[in-house]
């Protein structure tokens, strides 16, 4: 298994495609195809931008996931968000998500949150499971109104984690 940040968009299109397609089944998407469009649009920022970070996992030279971090925070004033995360269908539940999430946060210390739908309810289950393990509980489980979700908050320092 190889975790690497990404060189080109080209590596991550098809599997982001892929990602957008299921991510669909939460949302209410008026116009898919304007949607994708602008979700690609978005994707090649994380080329330019200093704060955005893409983490492919790859497993025998073949993309199974990856995770899109940026600063776009629900919860907390500061720190780094998972804004997506996505393991290929046929390799969840193998723990290629908890090792990639793991990994992730081992490369940039401090306060942290993963902001999930409730509709997804396997997400939810998996980060839930993944931050209280990474922890060792020592996370916030939090709602608010303006999301219909939750949100796990964390502060990583160097090789602990704590709360917030």
């Amino acid at each position: 298994m190889i975790i690497a940040q990404i060189e080109t968009i080209d590596e991550i299109k098809p599997i982001f495609r892929e990602y957008l397609k299921y991510m669909s089944r939460f949302f209410k998407i008026d116009n898919y195809d304007l949607w994708c469009k602008g979700a690609l649009k978005n994707l090649q920022l994380y080329l330019i931008k200093e704060d955005r970070h893409v983490y492919l996992l790859k497993k025998s030279d073949v993309l199974i996931g990856f995770a899109m971090i940026n600063k776009h925070l629900r919860f907390n004033t500061k720190g780094v968000a998972v804004a997506e995360f996505y393991i290929q269908k046929g390799h969840e539940k193998k723990g290629y998500g908890r090792k990639l999430a793991e990994h992730v946060f081992a490369q940039l210390p401090g306060n942290w949150e993963v902001a999930v739908t409730l509709k997804n309810s396997s997400a939810l289950a998996f980060w839930e499971h993944v931050v209280s393990s990474y922890t060792h509980g020592n996370f916030i489980k939090k709602r608010k109104p303006s999301f219909s979700g939750y949100g796990f908050l964390f502060n990583v320092s160097g090789q602990s984690a704590s709360v917030l």
